[in-house]
């Protein structure tokens, strides 16, 4: 199965000279929690997400029309491409610890956008080759150390309780390198 059968063809995106405010309100009005990041010509250069807005918001006393995308967007990132088999989308997901990929052509336009939630409802459930067990060890790889290793305060808070178990059929093997296409805004290409 390969990308461009799951992911959402439909994407939203903004420019590096949008600020918060406007990011949120298109959010809102499509329903979306990340948006690809695009230069003038269309190429991707970064995505954003509603977390990394909440996030930037929470720690500044400053207005969300003051800031802008360019100033919170993650200086890396990971693409993927429509012809890419979606278990090397996977593994790049469960690897780099992201919730979906921007889908780009060989000039790193944007054509798409592959979350695992298109994973989930378009391939899951017994409706393609690919096994719900992959999609749940994808899953868990992409945030075990969230859940389990919270990053400062209270050690308690944000654990899991000890009796909780995955599911019956759950197989547990962990994923693969990545083979997804990582990216930062210093230069376009390097394979992850």
């Amino acid at each position: 199965m390969l990308v461009k059968d799951l992911m959402t063809k439909k994407v939203s995106s903004c420019r590096p000279e949008n600020n918060l405010a406007e990011l949120a309100e298109v959010m809102w009005n499509q329903r979306c929690a990340a948006l690809p990041v695009l230069d003038g010509a269309g190429r991707v250069t970064g995505i954003i997400t509603d977390r990394d807005i909440c996030i930037a918001l929470g720690t500044r006393n400053v207005r969300a029309s003051d800031v802008l995308a360019e100033d919170v967007s993650p200086p890396s990132y990971f693409v993927c491409h429509p012809d890419d088999d979606v278990r090397d989308a996977l593994r790049t997901m469960a690897t780099q610890e992201v919730d979906r990929l921007p889908v780009v052509d060989e000039s790193g336009l944007l054509v798409g956008i592959l979350s695992i939630h298109d994973v989930v409802f378009r391939a899951g459930g017994g409706s393609s080759d690919l096994s719900d067990c992959e999609i749940i060890r994808t899953m868990r790889a992409m945030w075990e150390e969230r859940v389990h290793e919270p990053h400062g305060g209270n050690p308690d808070r944000g654990t899991l309780r000890s009796d909780i178990r995955p599911p019956m059929n759950y197989e547990g093997s962990s994923p693969d390198s990545a083979h997804g296409t990582h990216r930062s805004r210093s230069g376009y290409g390097a394979a992850a």
